[in-house]
């Protein structure tokens, strides 16, 4: 039988919330100083709105305790019309905060981030999420300077609908870090973001996304990147450089990108269901695989004409015994139901030197499609690669294949898809390659809707060609 106090606890429990509920705010603040008083003040479900204009030189530290019902908001009075200038940065740490609405141009950080998951390696973020924020060419006028536009620190904290576009100085534009406990395994979630042009940097350090560092590439991060386009993300060979275990890459789009989705470190991750559009773009390219139990499967990647480590899809030779910090070897991966369609170069036992010697090993290749309209074989081996299994996979006819076992060659006719990726028309096909249910991200369905795009459309095929910058050749060959 229920008490009269259990009652009288629980009726109790439910006015304060409902009172709670009633006086929750929203406050709009037009001074730094206003901002830190109402910071201060700030409980469960209140909303600070930042005055419409510009901001120059605001070092914003958002700190409170939210709630997952009623977390603490901080947002612009019109999404858009807020502008971060000058030198200033967004500092997030305690638990259920949002942040939305703000556009950082116009200035450069004065610190190593423009947006940090942490006041600092005591204070972090946890459970919270920023949204609908653009950081356009918010560079430091040194290229060699080196910052990061976003470093996520702490756990189960969320990065959506963002437009981060223009950098052009050193330094990644997004990072995971996982350099303190309270980081590690974190359940991060990167997703429905626009990422914009990023010219080449010419050195390492031009990175779009950066999960962990080599130093602690043997722990799990457990972040997942899904449903993010990448256009024209041409700061370096790596792209997406994932440096610890336990990540997923997932339904997104990379366009005329040069570079690739790099398993640089860390055991056990996965990349299904991405779309890679070169469109015969130089140095574009896909998917990099090092180290052990990695899967890749159901990826589609057309007209990527990258070679050596940029190539369509590469696997590496590692290095014996490794240290942390080089090559681990290829084992227990899984490498099914992909489809390569024009693209110039698959590289297999890739590095091999003296150093690099160990072969990749316990590896399938299974159920993949190579299509090549020009009739030339994309394969290059530069090892033993016995330790590769290949069985079930088909590819149009060439001359003197590099590798005959587990191929079948046959004339095979693609249809178009409504989604626009190719297919083969034969049902006797249909176990081969991508999915034909695999989806296109739409670039719309990305980013902001209220912050402008490159005016151009993202074709399967325009046919462009980007020229080689001097030394370009040197950076995209590269260890």
């Amino acid at each position: 039988m229920t008490s009269f106090s259990t009652i009288r606890t629980a009726l109790a429990l439910l006015l304060l919330t409902v009172t709670h509920q009633a006086v929750a705010e929203t406050v709009r603040v037009d001074s730094q100083e206003a901002f830190e008083v109402a910071v201060k003040a700030a409980e469960p479900g209140d909303v600070i709105q930042l005055a419409n204009g510009t901001w120059n030189d605001f070092e914003i530290l958002f700190k409170g305790q939210g709630t997952e019902d009623q977390p603490i908001t901080l947002t612009a009075e019109e999404k858009g019309k807020v502008i971060l200038s000058g030198q200033s940065n967004l500092r997030i740490a305690g638990k259920h905060l949002v942040v939305s609405g703000l556009v950082f141009k116009n200035g450069h950080t004065p610190t190593g981030e423009v947006i940090s998951f942490r006041r600092n390696k005591d204070d972090q973020a946890y459970h919270s999420r920023v949204t609908e924020v653009v950081i356009d060419s918010y560079n430091n006028p040194e290229r060699t300077e080196r910052d990061s536009w976003v470093l996520m620190y702490g756990r189960h904290n969320r990065f959506v609908h963002n437009h981060l576009a223009g950098k052009s100085n050193n330094g990644v534009t997004i990072a995971v870090r996982l350099n303190s406990e309270e980081s590690q395994q974190n359940h991060h979630r990167i997703d429905h973001n626009y990422f914009g042009h990023r010219p080449i940097l010419g050195s390492n350090g031009g990175e779009t996304l950066r999960i962990g560092t080599s130093h602690f590439s043997l722990t799990d991060s457990f972040t997942t990147v899904e449903n993010n386009y990448f256009e024209r993300c041409d700061g370096e060979v790596e792209i997406i450089s994932s440096k610890s275990g336990g990540n997923v890459f997932r339904g997104n789009v990379f366009f005329e990108s040069r570079g690739t989705l790099t398993l640089r470190h860390g055991n056990g991750n996965l990349i299904e269901n991405n779309i890679f559009l070169g469109n015969g773009v130089d140095h574009t390219g896909g998917i990099r695989v090092i180290n052990k139990r990695q899967t890749v499967r159901n990826n589609y990647l057309s007209g990527l004409k990258g070679y050596r480590f940029g190539s369509a899809l590469t696997v590496m030779n590692g290095v014996p015994d490794s240290p942390i910090n080089r090559y681990h070897q290829v084992e227990d991966s899984v490498i099914e139901n992909n489809t390569i369609i024009d693209s110039a170069h698959i590289e297999l036992a890739a590095g091999s030197d003296d150093e690099r010697s160990a072969v990749p090993l316990t590896t399938s290749f299974s159920n993949n499609l190579v299509y090549n309209r020009d009739g030339k074989d994309p394969f290059t081996v530069h090892d033993d690669i016995s330790g590769i299994t290949f069985e079930g996979n088909v590819r149009n006819p060439v001359n003197n294949p590099a590798i005959s076992d587990g191929f079948t060659s046959r004339d095979v006719k693609l249809e178009k898809l409504p989604s626009g990726l190719m297919r083969p028309a034969s049902n006797d096909l249909a176990g081969v390659g991508a999915d034909a249910s695999l989806q296109v991200l739409q670039r719309d369905k990305t980013g902001v809707d209220w912050y402008p795009k490159p005016d151009n459309t993202p074709l399967f095929d325009s046919g462009k060609v980007i020229p080689v910058a001097p030394g370009d050749d040197a950076l995209f060959n590269a260890v």
